[in-house]
């Protein structure tokens, strides 16, 4: 497929989605969401990935938030339609079997902190700044910034969404939205190194690990449990599962072939 507003790459167990739509901060329209959408069922069905990274084009920004030109005239049902096509897409990284890094340099803002919250790592660099400027326009957050109570905290969360106010780098690693704050010249190689040690597990673990991981935020704790115990029943049945025990018991690294 051919993409206007990301770049898809792909190298060495690694799949890079990339946010190309400098000229805008890499505002969010419709068009964006269909080709995260695409470029992420694309992934899915590519054995050959085990971890996928989503970065930015832009020098200044991960992400603006929406792109204001795009939303600005819905009536009540298009704002709607919106909020569901967000969703959607959002929704989409968080259930890929595979586990998706962040990567972050300069503004990460309204929705494009939905879309950066709704992966599974977020590295930052410490130039950038994270916030939820909706109030400031009229308008409430939504979406899956109803993950930010779990992630940071309900005192937390309500900082962001009633100020409006951005947090820089180091606040937000402060407060538990990031897991790491480097400098700008040292991201890449962050991120490398983010890849690289979880390219080495079993994929089947980590898709397994990642499933778990979702049923804890979005069921009750005897589901969620239920639902770990019995999962870790069939991963134990891998070619990975056995390699893993085997090699420990032999004192070796082990080899995961994804089966």
């Amino acid at each position: 497929m051919t993409y206007t507003t990301i770049t898809l790459q792909r190298n060495n167990f690694v799949a890079r989605l990339t946010l190309n739509r400098p000229e805008t901060l890499n505002a969010i329209n419709g068009v964006m969401l269909e080709e995260i959408r695409a470029a992420l069922n694309e992934i899915a069905h590519d054995d050959s990935v085990r971890v996928v990274v989503i970065d930015s084009a832009s020098a200044r920004a991960f992400s603006a938030g929406i792109d204001v030109a795009y939303v600005k005239d819905l009536d009540a049902w298009g704002a709607r339609r919106i909020g569901q096509e967000l969703h959607a897409t959002f929704g989409a990284i968080r259930v890929l079997e595979k586990p998706v890094i962040a990567q972050i340099d300069g503004l990460c803002l309204g929705a494009g902190l939905e879309l950066a919250i709704s992966c599974d790592l977020l590295i930052a660099s410490d130039r950038s700044q994270f916030g939820l400027p909706n109030i400031k326009r009229g308008i409430p957050a939504i979406v899956e910034a109803a993950l930010l109570p779990q992630a940071i905290g309900i005192v937390n969360a309500r900082e962001l969404a009633f100020t409006g106010r951005n947090w820089d780098a180091a606040k937000a690693e402060r407060r538990g939205l990031v897991n790491a704050v480097v400098s700008a010249a040292e991201l890449a190689a962050e991120v490398n190194r983010w890849t690289e040690e979880l390219a080495a597990f079993s994929p089947r673990a980590l898709a397994a690990q990642k499933d778990i991981l979702h049923k804890w935020m979005t069921t009750d704790l005897e589901t969620a449990i239920d639902f770990s115990i019995n999962t870790v029943g069939l991963n134990w049945t891998t070619r990975d599962q056995r390699e893993g025990m085997e090699s420990f018991l032999q004192k070796r690294k082990a080899k995961f072939s994804g089966e």
